[in-house]
């Protein structure tokens, strides 16, 4: 009797289809895109920064945002914008304080390396946005953004 392991069974292959469909072109553009978002901003010196961060830097108002708030506009539930937002108050990008129009509430509000961030990201998109227009063309850029916009805002 032998004391080899058993053979693993063959795994049947994914079916690929001759060209990837608009989901997967759309999600390996938008991780390309935030893969060199994200290389600028630590280039920049925001080496601590992940994408998952976005969820709140890219939802924060300049005079501060309540955590419920942030978490709808992010489509997320309050106890995980709860942990990002405590995770980026360590490293010094939001704080926590009283809102004015509640003071039982609070607020998370931008600090000035927040502040920068969202900045460099403004710039840093507006850079990559040069260079893909550059990549395929001005007017088919322009054509892109025009049906990514009738598909965002679409009714499902």
């Amino acid at each position: 009797m032998s004391s080899r392991p058993p053979r693993p069974v063959p795994q049947p292959r994914a079916l690929r289809p001759a060209r990837a469909n608009a989901g997967t072109l759309l999600l390996e553009s938008y991780r390309r895109f935030e893969r060199e978002l994200f290389d600028e901003l630590h280039r920049a010196g925001h080496a601590a920064l992940r994408p998952k961060h976005g969820a709140v830097l890219a939802n924060v108002d300049r005079d501060g945002t309540r955590a419920t708030e942030l978490a709808a506009r992010a489509g997320m539930t309050k106890a995980s914008m709860g942990e990002l937002v405590d995770e980026l108050e360590r490293l010094g990008y939001v704080r926590r304080a009283a809102d004015p129009q509640d003071r039982r509430a609070k607020r998370v509000v931008p600090t000035a390396a927040g502040l920068e961030v969202a900045r460099l990201a403004r710039a840093a998109i507006a850079g990559l946005e040069r260079r893909w227009a550059g990549r395929i063309g001005e007017g088919r850029f322009r054509a892109l953004l025009a049906a990514l916009e009738a598909l965002a805002s679409a009714p499902p």
